[in-house]
């Protein structure tokens, strides 16, 4: 227990120190009037820090000028500098070439303190592989790793010499290389500090790197933390990082940045499902929404996706949330962005920028030549485009969710049809897409068949996806039913749910999504990939997004039925009431706003689809009616007709084969044969009214 209960206070030891940890950002150096380099660039993300510490010795260190008299101090060993926080003094004032330093001159790299100041004491140990390229009298030992060296000064040589530290020696990361002590030009003449730096090619072309980030990033990983690096750089720390004359900064929400301050009041919508899964890195804002960064740290992939948008973009991103996608180098971004469009689809172009520090944030700039395009979706020529996003921090922000409203949308008139779902009247947007050969795209029989629809080609998605257009509103009304009771994958007949429907209308087997958050399943994630798998039940989640406000989203369901739908509600759309609310509900998610079919053009259209499937699907011909039948009110009893017609309406099925062969066939009182006389009837009243029109 004795031995349990010490181990446990070293522990806490150690995790205490690590707590204590403070630093100034890079380039605030002394004296305070000379200019440091203030980049955030961590050249060296794997490095390992170069004297021992962290939580497996329990030991310290500090990056501090050793000039004592910057702080007031008469003795360069003195205990009161043997503490925190670290401070940049790459360029403090010196005549050494370095071309980074702001006036080209300066020091040439940082001076470490170890934990305190005993001599030849505390080992210090290589960052990275290597091999000794350097080894001097004055105890500087060099390690070149391709085409830089680094540099380690001042250590006691008896030290280097135990450590078997010979020239052209291969060295390996966290190999000791000797003690810190104060040799300088052959004599103890300096304070007892390691000095460090790295430089590419030769020393006195003074190509030297700026080492204080990823030291900074280093020492952080040596005490278990965050090693702070997002993006190629060292991240402002609220909690850890000071400046001049302050303590460390108390922790405070990164959603209260002052680059968030112009969207406060800005109602963003939950969480996308699309972040499941997903290692995020940092979050950033962007025109008030805030997205996620995904990073590679072996390839440099970089991938910026909406993780909590706005709400009016909320289900316009939600199917393909991926705003950026490409790669970092040395700072710079380049890729692809992505511009959104409601009726016209995502459309790819070209950016790149840097990574830069912006008033203390971290801020990323892209820019790039955005495509614009007509009404027709055609691409009419480019405008310049900026992407600004700014560092939010590493844990997802908390910020107001809207509440979820229900407002009973406005019937628009039939000249606002703006989205191509309603201007092609087909209300589902069922699109068919180029073969895999290239080919171009070809309807399915069921859709090249139907009557109604129009010969001129409907316009095209952002893949060149083919919207077919129907020629009236009832046809477009009947081929989404047909598309509904006929085409659709994993629903049954005219029961259905939410969840069904969503899964069908993104193509993706149930299977590989999650009952409850609609996130791949491990199966999935094996089987298909991260990428893949997200992609899909994120399309599913989108679908339910719209229908039925999931994950906060629009729910125009709760629009037309008045309520909440359920993700595993059961419909019965051989009710005409929930097949109207539910088939609006769909239409409106296809083109963001209300629906432009009314319930009587609805009713039209209904049967018009059945009859369609008793003559497509059952091969009963004759149970199809000219296109312009369809359109006619008075065929079906309407009250705008202008008549007096006691004709009731029919159920919705009524003419589907369950509901035709329900009652006794054959009879005079049958739906079936009273309906086969009316037809009858309206046919040759049309034929009369055709002949009359005729010119004589």
């Amino acid at each position: 227990m004795k031995c349990f209960l010490l181990a446990l206070f070293a522990v806490l030891s150690i995790s205490a120190r690590a707590e204590d940890l403070s630093y100034f950002p890079p380039g605030d150096i002394l004296p305070s009037n000379t200019s440091g380099i203030r980049q955030r660039t961590v050249t060296f993300p794997d490095w390992t820090f170069p004297i021992k510490i962290g939580t497996t010795t329990g030991q310290r260190a500090y990056i501090g000028t050793q000039l004592s008299q910057y702080h007031k101090l008469k003795w360069a060993n003195d205990p009161r500098l043997f503490a925190y926080p670290h401070r940049d003094n790459q360029c403090e004032p010196r005549q050494w070439k370095l071309n980074a330093c702001p006036g080209g001159k300066g020091h040439q790299g940082v001076d470490i303190r170890a934990t305190d100041n005993r001599d030849k004491f505390w080992e210090v140990v290589a960052v990275e592989d290597g091999v000794v390229s350097i080894l001097t009298r004055n105890t500087t030992v060099g390690i070149r790793n391709g085409v830089h060296t680094v540099r380690y000064l001042h250590m006691d040589p008896a030290s280097i010499a135990a450590a078997g530290i010979k020239l052209n020696a291969a060295v390996r990361k966290g190999q000791v290389l000797g003690k810190v002590s104060n040799v300088m030009n052959g004599s103890k003449s300096t304070s007892i500090h390691l000095h460090f730096d790295a430089y590419s090619g030769v020393a006195s072309a003074g190509n030297f790197f700026h080492v204080y980030p990823s030291l900074i990033a280093a020492y952080r990983r040596g005490w278990g933390m965050d090693d702070g690096i997002r993006n190629g750089e060292l991240v402002p720390d609220p909690v850890h990082e000071t400046r001049v004359g302050a303590a460390p900064a108390a922790a405070k929400p990164p959603a209260q940045a002052p680059a968030a301050e112009k969207c406060a009041g800005v109602a963003v919508a939950s969480p996308l499902p699309s972040a499941a899964d997903m290692t995020i890195s940092s979050y950033w804002l962007y025109n008030c929404s805030v997205l996620a960064l995904v990073a590679d740290t072996a390839t440099g992939a970089r991938s910026l996706f909406y993780y909590q948008p706005t709400v009016e973009l909320a289900d316009l991103v939600a199917s393909n949330p991926v705003l950026f996608s490409g790669t970092v180098s040395s700072g710079i971004y380049a890729g692809e962005a992505k511009v959104y469009s409601g009726s016209c689809g995502t459309l790819g172009y070209a950016v790149s920028g840097p990574v830069q520090s912006i008033d203390g944030q971290p801020v990323i700039t892209l820019r790039g030549d955005r495509p614009t395009r007509n009404s027709r979706c055609e691409t009419t020529g480019t405008s310049a485009d900026t992407l600004t996003l700014t560092y939010l921090g590493t844990s997802a922000p908390a910020l107001k969710l809207p509440p979820i409203t229900a407002v009973a949308p406005s019937q628009p008139a039939t000249g606002t049809r703006t989205t191509l779902s309603e201007q092609s009247r087909n209300f589902l947007a069922i699109t068919f897409y180029p073969a895999a050969d290239g080919s171009p795209p070809r309807l399915l029989p069921y859709f090249s068949n139907f009557p109604g629809l129009s010969p001129e080609e409907g316009p095209r998605d952002s893949r060149n996806g083919v919207i077919p257009r129907l020629k009236t509103d009832e046809a477009g009304v009947a081929i989404s039913w047909v598309w509904l009771r006929k085409r659709a994958l994993y629903t049954d007949g005219l029961a259905l749910t939410p969840r069904q429907v969503a899964h069908s209308m993104a193509g993706v087997e149930p299977s590989m999504c999650d009952t409850a958050d609609i996130n791949p399943t491990a199966a999935a994630l094996r089987n298909f990939g991260v990428a893949t798998a997200v992609d899909a039940c994120a399309r599913v989640a989108a679908y339910l997004r719209g229908y039925i406000g999931f994950a906060n989203g629009r729910n125009f369901a709760s629009d037309y039925f008045g309520r909440n739908v359920g993700i595993d509600e059961t419909l019965n759309l051989a009710v005409e009431a929930d097949a109207f609310n539910w088939m609006r509900t769909m239409y409106s998610h296809e083109s963001g706003k209300a629906a432009v079919v009314d319930a009587a053009t609805f009713g039209r259209g209904i049967r018009f689809g059945e009859d369609y499937i008793a003559a497509y699907y059952d091969n009963r011909p004759d149970a199809l009616h000219p296109l312009a039948y369809y359109s006619d009110p008075c065929n079906f009893g309407q009250p705008n007709c202008g008549t007096s017609s006691v004709e009731p309406q029919q159920p919705i099925a009524a003419s589907s084969p369950v509901a035709a062969n329900s009652g006794p066939a054959g009879t005079a009182s049958s739906p079936e044969t009273l309906e086969s006389l009316t037809r009858a009837v309206r046919d040759l009243e049309a034929r009369l009214a055709r002949l009359e029109a005729r010119p004589r």
